[in-house]
C-alpha cells in the first residue's frame, strides 16, 4: 500500500507562511471594529472604510517603491 504525506493544499509541503505586517495591522484593526461594534449599517461603513484605507496604502506603497 502506498502512503502519501500531505502537509499543505493540494498535497504541497509548507515550510512557513510569511503575512504582510501592514496587511497583520488592517486585519488587527478590522477585528477590533468587529469586536467592539455591534453588526450594523456604522459597522459595514467603518469596515469599508478601513478597507478603503488599506487599498490606499498598499497604492502609495506601490508607487513608492516604483519611484525609488
Amino acid at each position: 500500500m502506498t502512503e502519501h504525506k500531505q502537509d499543505g493544499v493540494a498535497g504541497e509541503l509548507v515550510d512557513r507562511v510569511t503575512i504582510d505586517p501592514l496587511r497583520m495591522a488592517f486585519a488587527a484593526a478590522m477585528g477590533a471594529l468587529i469586536q467592539a461594534l455591534p453588526p450594523s449599517r456604522a459597522r459595514d461603513i467603518a469596515i469599508e472604510q478601513l478597507i478603503a484605507a488599506h487599498v490606499r496604502t498598499e497604492e502609495v506603497l506601490a508607487r513608492h517603491r516604483v519611484l525609488n
